[in-house]
């Protein structure tokens, strides 16, 4: 079953990484696409025993000319049982580097 799941977590990062590649015909990735995979990444990590089933870009927030907001919810499945958690990722713009992840936890949908 680990395996499997393990599986699964390696695919969606193969098709976040397809989606995060550049192609002049379909013009430039979106700002948050960096983010959203450090997202999944971090998301992976805070909840091992979890598949992420859903993840939606829920938009930015420009909190400071140093510090943005990446908005994300994700849905999370562990024997059969689901559970939303918000992410916030927080990053510097002017720098285009990380500056944090929180996570909310706001439902659990058992």
């Amino acid at each position: 079953m680990k395996k499997l799941i393990n599986i699964k977590m390696i695919i969606v990062l193969l098709l976040l990484s397809c989606f995060g590649l550049s192609n002049d015909s379909y013009g430039q990735q979106p700002d948050y696409a960096k983010w959203g995979k450090s997202a999944v990444q971090e998301t992976m990590k805070q909840y091992p025993n979890f598949k992420i089933v859903n993840y939606e870009y829920d938009g930015k927030v420009i909190i400071s000319d140093e510090r943005s907001q990446y908005n994300f919810e994700f849905t999370l499945e562990q024997d059969e049982k689901e559970k939303k958690v918000n992410v916030y990722v927080l990053v510097n713009p002017k720098t285009n580097q990380l500056i944090d992840i929180h996570f909310d936890e706001i439902e659990d949908l058992s």
